[in-house]
């Protein structure tokens, strides 16, 4: 049986959204697998998903996208308990155990 994914992002330069799709080709033997903008998402798309993947830019001092992103991450909170979720990003994040993820030298 194939999961449910949810790749939910937001992109402003585009490189997010390039880390998005290449999740999203890396899936694509799953049939069960979508690609959406935060700005086209909604609550149903967090719900439906087994997996989550949720990714965007950070801004200024490595926080999240303030307009898009924020505002959907507040509004699902109540709804990801039990669930699993992948974060991505770009712009340098850094992963606790010293791992860089999106990060252009």
């Amino acid at each position: 049986m194939n999961n449910k994914i949810n790749i939910i992002y937001w992109s402003v330069t585009g490189n997010t959204e390039l880390m998005a799709q290449s999740i999203y080709e890396g899936s694509s033997k799953n049939e069960n697998v979508r690609l959406i903008s935060v700005d086209k998402a909604n609550i149903d798309d967090v719900k439906e998903a087994d997996i989550l993947f949720l990714g965007c830019p950070s801004m200024g001092n490595e926080v999240l996208e303030e307009t898009e992103m924020e505002p959907f991450m507040k509004s699902i909170s109540n709804n990801i308990k039990d669930k699993k979720i992948v974060l991505f990003g770009s712009y340098g994040w850094e992963m606790e155990n010293g791992c860089k993820i999106g990060k252009r030298e």
